[in-house]
């Protein structure tokens, strides 16, 4: 039987041949690049901030797939019991700064500002605060209390902002380890982005432009009729 690769190399004289016969093997390699892109989804964070703003936009992104059964937890307060929570996990490296993080310390949750949601399934919530542990732990707080099946899709999106400067991060990617994702995420599949931008300077409108040039052509001009009555 000719094999897939030979087959990859010239897929229209193999079909003018025996297209019943390949179509199947058509087939298979569609379904396993599907398999692929469905191996490498994962749940995606991107934050940015301009340093000494005190404030940082998270953009969420992707899907992954529900590993357990389990209950993400809403509510204000950040005691042991929320704390292990199907939404909580910890990334393989620290993405807290090293140069002291006391906000973050005595704050685990924090109010998001803006519109981020998660769903599991055919349920959706709206994520109304995130968790930030001093032991490189993140989790996410719904409205209302969520719990979800094994084995749903899984996915959130939209974005919001924090009062956190990005100071309070390394800049860099960091990914869930494996052995500390939340249950609504297969094990490594989250990361986290930090990235530190630069304060653009504003540049001015046209229309601002040309009254500033009429300006100083008025102003030349107005120079230039002084000059010439003082000589008369």
């Amino acid at each position: 039987m000719t094999s897939l690769r030979h087959f990859a190399t010239s897929p229209l004289r193999h079909f003018a041949t025996s297209p019943l016969r390949h179509a199947s093997q058509l087939v298979a390699l569609v379904a396993l690049a599907l398999a692929c892109s469905t191996a490498n989804a994962a749940l995606i964070i991107n934050v940015e901030g301009v340093r000494g703003s005190g404030k940082t936009t998270w953009n969420l992104s992707g899907s992954s797939t529900s590993r357990s059964s389990s209950l993400i937890l809403a509510g204000t307060d950040s005691d042991a019991t929320r704390y292990r929570s199907g939404s909580t996990l910890r990334t393989i490296q620290r993405f807290l700064s090293d140069k002291g993080n006391s906000k973050v310390s005595k704050n685990l949750l924090f109010v998001v500002k803006g519109s981020a949601q998660f769903t599991a399934g055919s349920s959706r919530r709206a994520i109304s605060h995130i968790l930030l542990g001093p032991d490189n732990a993140f989790g996410i707080r719904p409205s209302s209390n969520f719990s979800y099946s094994s084995g749903v899709n899984t996915r959130w999106s939209g974005s919001f902002t924090l009062d956190l400067d990005i100071s309070n991060f390394k800049p860099g990617t960091y990914q869930s380890a494996s052995a500390y994702t939340a249950n609504f995420a297969q094990p490594g599949d989250v990361t986290l982005t930090f990235k530190e931008t630069v304060k653009t300077a504003s540049v001015p409108e046209p229309s601002s432009l040309a009254l500033l040039g009429l300006a100083l052509t008025g102003l030349g001009f107005s120079r230039k009729r002084k000059g010439a009555t003082s000589r008369a």
